[in-house]
């Protein structure tokens, strides 16, 4: 392969102006590998950040990391296609080369890409998914590429990409109670497709009975542990975080209370309450132990959910 003139970190390019020198295709989206050297282009666009739910790119608060969202508009983004240039660069030696739209040449619509530096895909952590909207306003997971500047990045340069708000701390956010994605994050405790297809159910009924009121579900990452954690459903209304098992049993209540005591650690909401939502009334032992650590309950009651401890009232449904 022929060697192109080098790039210079702070300069202006043009993506015509990179096909002519390296190859490649204008109109082959952010991930551009060239087909006449060993290079792979990475283009990013604050203007157009929200467009596909691409909303993840920038750098980390402290400029250590650049968050890249990978490519797809439909569904879950997957681990190989347009993303593949970027997952096998190190093992292809390739070189990743991320530019940043910054304006257009004037009298045309051309945009100009300034040069951000060399980056390397990071071996510890290549990328996470994280919640997106799809071009139909589905709910999907997009790959999110964490990339390590080979040297410095100057901090004008780290300004003008912009900051990603992916941070290495445990972060939770708001997601839809109904999720279509088979990537998405998994929940704390794995149990059997029936038993999964009744806390559903329970959770279903549920909702349908509070009327007027909103509810969702927490998505709780945890980057240093690698680990992704859902919440069964949030009644934003009431801020009370609920928890739901398919049986009234001494092990599922004793299991509901270590998730809710984990996951409450990570939602920041002013006066949240914790229930268990259960099928049955569980035994009166098992309610004064929900009165002890100070969880609320609310169980089937017939045609109605009943109320009680922490958040102690009763409904008709």
């Amino acid at each position: 392969m022929s060697t192109p003139v080098p790039l210079i970190v702070g300069e202006l390019y043009t993506r015509e102006g990179l096909v002519v020198e390296y190859g490649g295709s204008v109109q082959s989206g952010g991930i551009v590998p060239s087909t006449t050297s060993n290079t792979v282009f990475i283009f990013t666009d604050p203007s157009e950040g929200t467009q596909f739910g691409y909303v993840y790119d920038g750098f980390s608060p402290d400029g250590t990391v650049l968050h890249y969202t990978g490519a797809g508009q439909d569904g879950d983004q997957v681990e190989k296609g347009a993303n593949s240039p970027i997952l096998t660069a190190g093992v292809k030696g390739r070189t990743l080369h991320a530019f940043v739209a910054t304006g257009q040449i004037p009298g045309r619509s051309v945009k100009r890409q300034r040069y951000v530096g060399e980056f390397v895909l990071d071996p510890s952590l290549p990328y996470e998914r994280m919640p997106a909207l799809d071009k139909n306003g589905g709910l999907r997971t997009v790959i999110v590429f964490r990339l390590i500047p080979v040297s410095v990045v100057p901090n004008d340069l780290i300004q003008v990409v912009g900051f990603s708000g992916i941070t290495e701390d445990p972060r939770s956010i708001l997601v839809p109670t109904e999720i279509n994605s088979s990537f998405f994050f998994e929940t704390s405790d794995r149990v059997g497709g029936a038993a999964v297809r009744r806390e559903s159910q329970l959770v279903h009924d549920f909702i349908a009975s509070q009327e007027g009121h909103g509810f969702s579900r927490w998505a709780i990452t945890l980057p240093q542990e690698q680990t992704r954690l859902l919440t069964d459903v949030y009644d934003e209304t009431d801020r009370v975080l609920y928890e739901a098992k398919a049986l009234s049993s001494r092990s599922d209540v004793r299991m509901a209370v270590g998730q809710l005591y984990d996951y409450r650690r990570h939602v920041a909401v002013n006066d949240l309450r914790c229930a268990l939502l259960l099928p049955e009334q569980p035994t009166a032992d098992l309610r004064d132990y929900l009165e002890d650590v100070g969880l609320g309950l609310v169980f089937r009651a017939g045609d109605q959910f009943t109320f009680e401890g922490a958040n102690r009232r009763a409904l008709t449904r």
